[in-house]
Formats: structure tokens, sequence, C-alpha cells
């Protein structure tokens, strides 16, 4: 059972705040994102600095996907079975472990790709362990409002780490930038210590040590399957699951194209991409999500979700067409960089404020749609489509930037997603 505020405070936000266990949640999950973003950010400028290569920053994010695909559907079902609160403060401190590794080995590129896929295998277990702990913690009418509140750290935490990693680099460098990101997981750790825990019917880790391991794995395989027909036997689930996947692998396209964007394009130090690019998308989606909590909610889910797709489609071809207009006679005033970077912050903002449209509403039906037990299993799946689905076009990506270059790919994400925008006003596919 949620639990119930000590007072009556001003304001939805307040509201949900004032329930002591979201509160903890709240601070682990800045601590935790911010870390995980800025050493993610950090390292794509130093890959693309020592390689000027978009094929090799693609790499990075291969490396970052590839246990999602493999883990994710897996992990999700195994979290299931266990206190959440424990997972993650675990996760919290073996990640901290993690990135001290990479203040020791950052100019070590296969190592790098290394730490970073172990990094994001333990995240898989993480993520199916944080959101669905939402609707244990607060009670069922603020539940809109507390996923507004998650989706805006989510996406403030990103802004700050890619806004924040490149200053971060000049002021303290490689080592000593991943070295304060080590601290951000010790802290995060020891605000989900503090979160009451719902171990009443879990097995425990100890329970898992003394069990027989095949009996274990069949059980695991079991409930995996379970979840799979179950998510399969929901259209709002399943919707919800392709509208979260593609929010998350446009921001990770823009966070691999980034630096050749900023670089070939704009030709800037790719160290103030995060200002121009990807920061203002992240701020876009932090006020998008901010405003569907307080006044977007009243409209149906239905029509904000449609209205992001169409804007974030026709966004991403209209920044195409500025790259574009570079090679034709006549408009090389728009390349002024007192033109063209305030042009591309705010189509990057407005790209962000876009996405939050359909991520506030998809998230919030994946957790009124999944059953208690089964939350887990169906954030799991979201990871796995997330590191799988989202490998390819992030690996592709990258490989046709350097290839045929950063606008065309742009271009080809913008007629992909206003193409699928059509397909869901056509068929009226929202759920």
């Amino acid at each position: 059972m949620a639990e119930q505020p000590l007072h009556k405070p001003h304001g939805v936000f307040l509201d949900v705040l004032s329930h002591k266990s979201f509160r903890f949640l709240w601070i682990a999950q800045i601590c935790s994102q911010l870390s995980a973003n800025m050493m993610l950010f950090l390292l794509a400028l130093i890959v693309y600095r020592n390689t000027a290569s978009n094929t090799a920053v693609s790499g990075l994010f291969l490396a970052h996907g590839i246990p999602a695909l493999l883990f994710g559907m897996l992990a999700g079902t195994i979290v299931d079975k266990l206190d959440r609160r424990r997972v993650l403060i675990v996760c919290d401190l073996l990640r901290a472990v993690l990135v001290l590794g990479l203040f020791f080995f950052s100019w070590h590129l296969p190592l790098v790709y290394a730490l970073v896929f172990l990094n994001a295998l333990i995240t898989q277990f993480y993520v199916p362990a944080e959101a669905p702990m939402i609707p244990r913690i607060v009670p069922s009418h603020l539940l809109m409002t507390a996923n507004s509140l998650f989706s805006f750290t989510y996406y403030s935490s990103m802004a700050m780490g890619f806004i924040l990693a490149g200053p971060l680099l000049r002021l303290l460098g490689n080592q000593w930038s991943l070295l304060f990101l080590v601290g951000l997981y010790t802290l995060a750790a020891y605000s989900v210590s503090h979160i009451r825990s719902h171990a009443e019917e879990t097995i425990g880790i100890r329970y898992i040590l003394r069990t027989d391991l095949w009996r274990l794995v069949l059980k695991v395989i079991d409930d995996l399957k379970n979840g799979l027909a179950y998510i399969r036997s929901s259209p709002v689930l399943l919707d919800g699951l392709l509208l979260l996947t593609g929010t998350q692998i446009t921001i990770a396209m823009l966070g691999t194209l980034g630096p050749g964007f900023a670089d070939r394009v704009l030709e800037i130090d790719v160290r103030d991409v995060s200002l121009v690019i990807v920061g203002p998308a992240v701020l876009g989606i932090i006020l998008g999500a901010l405003w569907v909590g307080n006044i977007g909610f009243k409209i149906k889910p239905k029509k904000l979700i449609r209205t992001g797709i169409l804007s974030a489609g026709t966004l991403l071809m209209l920044v195409s067409l500025t790259v574009r207009l570079r090679s034709i006679a006549g408009f090389s005033w728009l390349f002024q960089n007192s033109v063209i970077v305030p042009l591309e912050i705010v189509l990057f903002f407005l790209l962000g404020f876009a996405n939050s449209l359909l991520d506030v509403p998809a998230n919030s039906s994946l957790q009124k749609e999944a059953e208690g037990e089964m939350r887990g299993r169906v954030y799991g799946m979201l990871g796995a489509a997330i590191g799988g689905v989202g490998i390819v076009p992030i690996v592709i990506g990258g490989i046709l930037a350097d290839t045929f270059g950063v606008g065309k790919v742009i271009l080809l994400m913008g007629f992909v997603i206003f193409g699928y925008g059509i397909w869901r006003v056509r068929y009226n596919t929202d759920t």
C-alpha cells in the first residue's frame, strides 16, 4: 500500500514528493541517471576526438546496447523475484566500481568498450527494478503526475549530463571527470537504502544460491515465456513499448550523430555539442513532461501521441533541410554562427518537446496496464527492445553518416517517424 502524505502540500508535484519513499527514489534517480548519461557522453566525446569517426562512436553505443538485447527480458523476469530496493543498491555500487575502472583505463578503447558493456549489463537489472516501484509507493490518483515527474527527472538528468559533459571534460580532464561519477553512483545507492522495502513476496539472493541452478533456469525461462505471452495479448502494452522504444532510439541517435553534426556541419568544438544539440532536445523533453503533468494530461492521450510523432518527424526533416541549404548558393548567410547555431538550438528543443508528448502518456499506460508482478518483465522487454531494435539504426546510422553525411541520415529519421505518424492517423491505431 502506498504511503500517505503527512500533509497536503500545494501543487500536484509537491503532493507526490510528500511521499517519503518516492522522494528518496527520485533523488536516487537523479544521481544515477546523471552519472550514467555523463559517462556515456563523456566517452562519446573522447572517442570522437581520438578517432574523428561517427562509426567509432556508434561502436560505443553498440557496446552499451548489446546487453539490453541479450539480457533485457531475462533481467526483468529475474527482478520480479527479488527485492527491487536491494537490486537498485547493488546495481549502483557495481556501476560505481566499473566507472572507477574507466578512471584508470579511459585511454584504452577496447577496454572502454568492455567496461561500458558490463555497466550496461548491470543497468538491465536496474531499469525494471526502478520505475515499477512507483505504483507501490504512490496512490493511483497520483500515478500520472508521478510518471510525469519521473520522466522530467530522467530527461533533465540526461540534459544536465550531456550539457555538463563538455565543460566537465575541459575542467577536470578524462579521469577526474569519471571519478566524480563514481561519487554520484555511491550517493544514489545511499538514497535507495532509505526506501521502505517491499520484499514480502520475493525469494531473495540466498534462496537463489541454495536452489538447484537448472531448475531455477527453467523457472526463469517459463516466467519469460509467460511475460512475452502477456505482452502480446495486450495491444496497449505493445503500443506503449513501441512508442517508448522509438523515443529512446531517437535520443540515442542524436547522441551518436551529435559530435559529427557539430564538427562537420556546424563546425564548432565537439565538446560544445551538448549545448547546441542534445542538451536543447532533452530540455524540450523536460518542459514537455512538466506541461503534460500539469496541463496536457487533460487532453486525450491518443491526441498527444499523434501530435508528438508528426511534430518530431517534421522537425527532423527541417534540421536536415538546414544542412541541405548549406550547399545552395544564396543561403551562405544561414551558416554564420550567429544564425545557424540559435536556429538548430530551437529546432532540437522543439524536437524534445514533441517527444515528451508521447513519452509520458505511453509510460503511464504501460504501468496502468501491466499488473503488479508483471511490471518488471514489461520494463525488461522495454530495455531489450531499446537495446535490440535500437542497435541497428544506431550502428547503421553512424556508418551512413560517415559515408553519405549526417544531414541525409537525419532526413531519413524524420521521414520514417513522420510516415509512422501518418500511418497511425490513417488506421487509428492509438489505444
